[in-house]
């Protein structure tokens, strides 16, 4: 099996884990439409094995059908757009300095277009409650991440120069 398939393979697997995890492993946020969830976790891992291209894709593609398929149609191209650049953004500055700094700049950005968006939506009260679920997500997401990126990091899946 050529190395293209077996990456195309591999993305069309951490795909369907993102919308599993955001979609199935998730919890909402009284009061607000929002909820908590561990898709964080996918695109930071797709970010530290592949790099920013195919976590973007995927962060941006994969978080905006489980928006869909939640019931939260008016989330979906704003999470498309700040789920896609977080994964660029940690998969970027993963690859040129460490993975840590590539996870904190991409929860970063993540956490700042959420409340943005929280805000626009739902007025100034949102923007706390948002940015509190949004740091327990992006740290949990973050710690199984870079667990599960130290314990997959000698297989042969992981050659980014060839994505």
């Amino acid at each position: 099996m050529s190395e293209s398939i077996k990456k195309l393979a591999f993305m069309g697997l951490f795909m369907a884990l993102l919308v599993i995890a955001t979609y199935l492993l998730s919890f909402p946020v009284p009061n607000f439409n929002l909820y908590f969830n561990l898709g964080e976790s996918i695109i930071y891992l797709v970010a530290l094995i592949y790099g920013g291209i195919p976590a973007a894709v995927i962060g941006g593609v994969g978080s905006a059908l489980a928006d869909i398929l939640k019931g939260y149609p008016v989330w979906a191209p704003i999470t498309f757009f700040i789920k896609g650049i977080e994964g660029f953004i940690a998969g970027t500055f993963a690859q040129r300095s460490n993975p840590y700094t590539g996870v904190v700049l991409g929860a970063a950005f993540m956490m700042t277009g959420y409340a943005i968006a929280a805000w626009r939506l739902y007025g100034i009260g949102a923007v706390p409650i948002e940015l509190a679920g949004d740091f327990v997500q992006v740290s949990v997401g973050a710690v199984i991440a870079l667990f599960l990126h130290r314990r997959l990091k000698k297989l042969s899946f992981e050659d980014k120069d060839n994505f």
